[in-house]
């Protein structure tokens, strides 16, 4: 399984609206967990991260074909899905409905 990183840039608006729809939509909603179940997703983490540039959501998944998941959450008709993309249109401005999520370029991958 991998570690699939990324960062969305957000407002204090998008981070309330975050917090409230984790409470709402993520812990113990067995929709939520079809989904990911579905787009490959075993672990999901997400942070928000103060920097002098603005506020950032670092999210984590984990999961063995990030562009499948991607993918997945992007097309899913699932009454879930829908609504999640709806909430990441909402708080941070990003519809992966519309403009695929370009993978991240490998730089370095260092490993002792």
């Amino acid at each position: 399984m991998a570690n699939y990183c990324f960062i969305v840039p957000t407002s204090s608006e998008g981070i309330e609206l975050m917090k409230k729809w984790n409470e709402e939509n993520i812990i113990n909603n067995k929709e939520h967990d079809a989904v990911f179940k579905a787009a490959g997703v075993s672990r999901e983490q997400t942070w928000v991260q103060h920097l002098p540039q603005g506020d950032f959501i670092v999210v984590s998944y984990e999961t063995d074909d990030p562009e499948h998941s991607f993918k997945v959450l992007a097309t899913s008709s699932e009454p879930w899905a829908v609504k999640f993309r709806e909430h990441l249109k909402k708080a941070h401005g990003l519809d992966i409905a519309q403009s695929a999520m370009q993978l991240n370029e490998s730089v370095i991958n260092w490993e002792q």
